[in-house]
């Protein structure tokens, strides 16, 4: 997996370097054509546009601030999709349970390291607050939604259904079931008011 991410980290950056006139174009169209060869593998989400980025501050558990490779000036404010934390940052709701402990695991994920960040294939590019919607691809080819998931710290999200509603609620119920993180002792009201109000039954 960490093969993959790397080929497909150097693909993404002599594309850009083409697109810029850096590289002769046909470098660019040559990587283009093998990222998408290796998109249709099942690790990585299935998208119309990636981007490399450096992840250089955690905000809370689902969203984190990168600077673009392409462009060092260029900042953005990821927001993950398909996963909610319990909130710590929140400016009208307190710390939730979990919260700390969600914001440090993904810390721990990728505070610091290069990522690929793949946008949704349909729906929005930008959240309510102008965040960037993105599935975010660590250095294991393994990707950060799905881990915060698996893991317990944090929710399937079906507030708003994407391509991968379907797996993210799977891998929540394998975490309940198995309590890690959160659901080993998360009582009904700690959970937030969407989830409690779309899957009454999610303890039972």
């Amino acid at each position: 997996m960490q093969n993959k991410f790397w080929l497909k980290l150097i693909l993404l950056v002599v594309g850009i370097a083409a697109t810029v006139g850096v590289l002769p174009a046909w470098l660019g169209l040559a990587s283009n054509v093998v990222i998408n060869e290796l998109d249709k593998l099942p690790v990585t989400p299935e998208t119309f546009d990636s981007r490399v980025a450096d992840v250089i501050r955690i905000v809370d558990g689902d969203t984190i601030e990168v600077v673009m490779v392409s462009d060092p000036h260029e900042t953005e404010l990821l927001r993950l999709l398909g996963v909610d934390t319990p909130e710590t940052v929140h400016p009208s709701l307190p710390i939730q349970f979990f919260g700390p402990e969600a914001t440090q695991f993904t810390k721990n994920m990728c505070l610091g390291v290069p990522v690929i960040l793949h946008l949704q294939k349909d729906g929005p590019e930008r959240g309510t607050y102008g965040r960037l919607l993105v599935y975010v691809e660590l250095p294991d080819g393994k990707v950060l939604n799905e881990v915060i998931i698996e893991n317990g710290f944090g929710y399937s999200y079906t507030k708003y259904p994407h391509e991968y509603t379907a797996r993210y609620n799977a891998l929540q119920l394998d975490a309940v079931n198995a309590k890690r993180g959160l659901w080993a002792t998360v009582k009904f009201n700690d959970l937030p008011g969407w989830l409690r109000k779309s899957n009454p039954d999610v303890l039972k």
